[in-house]
């Protein structure tokens, strides 16, 4: 029998990859750095910070913090001599992270897809905004620095690197959308497609499109250029469509590998005569977000068409009704959730078996929901990861009221719904 790691280790463990994803992103982030500017032109740790919060339970934030922190230091190659300034500023690049995670777990409305996305966006680009302006401020006053030239760039390195990094991590983290055990066609088309997103993307970004425009003259080969971009966004959505959340990231991550690995040798379409130093960088890294961004929509639009019922052109039930009697334990469900439909129904009736199914961080709250009633008529909406048997952590919200049988005993009478995690995630 395979031995489970305790709460504890799992925690351990999370934590540990989220820390070395954080500082393999920096040093990714670090190649791209312009030394004119006093920033990254480009900082995918944020995107991956937003992600840990935007999963992390609020009580773990604190430790979160403190790794972040440390690897910023670290990152910065930080000195006895220049530490006080390397730390102010390795403090300073995580409030924008932790509010753009606080805003979206507080406001988003639960099961609702494109709420949460267009919450993440706002969140994003409000919070980039006011960090930026604190950091251009800053500069202008103790630097004499000009602000426009520190304030677009800041704000298109925060929004960019939030939005494409955020989209990578929460795809490959959410395999809601996951199809099980795919057809053999449609894993052999999708490493097809694959192939051809490397092959093409590498033709594109190194240059090679001038060896089929010597006739054109240097304006058409530029134009050529920047339409043979769109190919490889194509490449990426059918290689989404075919292998879901997981997949899409997959692509996503291979053409941003691709295209920065060209971009650092200073070759692609984004490197025309007359942009100045960093602006080819920061056009790159534009045209990485907006395919993100187009990914995330495609992952609502999937997941909106997986809930339709074939025959009746309507949402299938994403609902459970459940009576438990609080005074003999007795727990009955009308029907199970559609994704839950392979677990049995003794396990459905089992308090303990249900409890094991249940996220180790979320068993507290899980168990509080059903204990804890005290005099209470209503119970207060909570939200929970569930495991199905396919080891697929499905997010549930449960709801309901305590009401009264002919025999005097309190039942709760509520409702299981499945919300998903966050789609962009």
């Amino acid at each position: 029998m395979k031995g489970k790691l305790s709460p504890f280790m799992h925690q351990t463990v999370s934590f540990v990859i989220w820390m070395l994803i954080y500082y393999l992103s920096g040093v990714i982030s670090l190649q791209l750095d312009v030394p004119s500017l006093d920033f990254s032109v480009v900082w995918f740790p944020a995107g991956v910070a937003t992600a840990a919060f935007l999963c992390a339970p609020w009580r773990q934030w604190p430790v979160f913090l403190v790794g972040f922190i440390a690897l910023n230091l670290l990152l910065d190659n930080t000195t006895t001599e220049n530490f006080p300034t390397n730390l102010l500023f390795a403090v300073l690049a995580m409030p924008s992270t932790m509010a753009i995670a606080w805003l979206v777990r507080r406001f988003s409305r639960e099961g609702d897809d494109l709420h949460q996305i267009v919450m993440w966006l706002v969140a994003t680009v409000l919070v980039s905004v006011i960090d930026a302006l604190v950091l251009s401020s800053g500069l202008r006053i103790f630097r004499n620095e000009a602000f426009s030239s520190t304030f677009w760039p800041g704000l298109i390195a925060d929004v960019t690197g939030i939005l494409f990094a955020t989209t990578i991590i929460m795809g490959f983290l959410n395999n809601h959308l996951r199809t099980g055990n795919m057809h053999r066609r449609i894993m052999i088309a999708g490493c097809f497609v694959w192939v051809m997103l490397i092959l093409v993307t590498a033709w594109i970004f190194s240059d090679s499109v001038k060896y089929i425009t010597d006739a054109f003259d240097s304006h058409r080969y530029d134009v050529l250029r920047f339409a043979a971009a769109c190919i490889p966004i194509i490449l990426t959505v059918a290689l989404a469509i075919l292998w879901g959340n997981r997949g899409g990231s997959f692509a996503l991550l291979t053409l941003g590998a691709i295209v920065i690995w060209f971009s650092i040798q200073k070759m692609g379409p984004f490197f025309i005569k007359g942009l100045r130093e960093g602006e080819p960088l920061l056009i790159a890294q534009c045209y990485l977000t907006a395919t993100a961004l187009l990914m995330v929509f495609i992952r609502v639009l999937t997941r909106s068409a997986q809930r339709l019922d074939n025959r009746t052109g309507v949402q299938s039930a994403r609902d459970a009704i459940y009576q438990l009697n609080l005074t003999t334990g007795q727990l009955f469900w009308d029907h199970s959730l559609d994704v839950l439909d392979d677990i049995s129904i003794d396990e459905l009736t089992d308090k303990e078996k249900m409890l094991a199914r249940v996220h180790p961080d979320d068993r507290d709250k899980f168990q509080n929901q059903w204990n804890n009633i005290g005099q209470a008529h209503q119970l207060p909406t909570i939200s929970f990861r569930f495991q199905d048997n396919k080891g697929r952590w499905v997010t549930i919200t449960d709801s309901g009221n305590v009401l009264t049988n002919n025999q005097s005993q309190p039942i709760i009478v509520g409702n299981w719904r499945i919300s998903g995690t966050t789609t962009f995630s």
